[in-house]
């Protein structure tokens, strides 16, 4: 396990239209945090924001406060080599279409925090909260 402490809060923000997820980490490895999602992922070019898109509908998330070095990457989704082993009577399934959004972390202490907006009818950037 690469990680000695672990605690996360969930916070809906702004009458309920976003949400702030904030994972409090005390690594003694470097760690990767991920999530997994059936929408199309762009990664704006300062790598700590993302759009996420299915049909219409689209989310913004970013990491705030980014942490030194920190990154939002995409990749499939597939068992890495250092993963958990899966029960030996279990096998991993296919997940076509199905993206993973992962933020590196090197070893140290974080409070890693990634604010979710959903892109709202009738909501401009500005009537967002941080």
């Amino acid at each position: 396990m690469h990680r000695t402490s672990f605690k996360r809060g969930i916070r809906l923000l702004n009458g309920r239209k976003q949400v702030l997820l904030q994972d409090d980490i005390e690594a003694s490895q470097p760690i990767m945090w991920r999530m997994h999602t059936n929408a199309t992922v762009k990664v704006d070019t300062s790598g700590t924001s993302a759009t996420l898109t299915i049909g219409s509908q689209t989310l913004t998330m970013t990491i705030l406060n980014a942490p030194a070095g920190a990154q939002i990457t995409t990749g499939d989704a597939v068992r890495f080599a250092d993963d958990p082993p899966l029960p030996s009577d279990a096998v991993d399934s296919p997940t076509p279409g199905v993206t993973v959004v992962m933020i590196r972390l090197d070893a140290g202490p974080y409070s890693l925090q990634v604010l979710f907006n959903p892109q709202w009818p009738g909501m401009a950037a500005s009537d967002f909260v941080t």
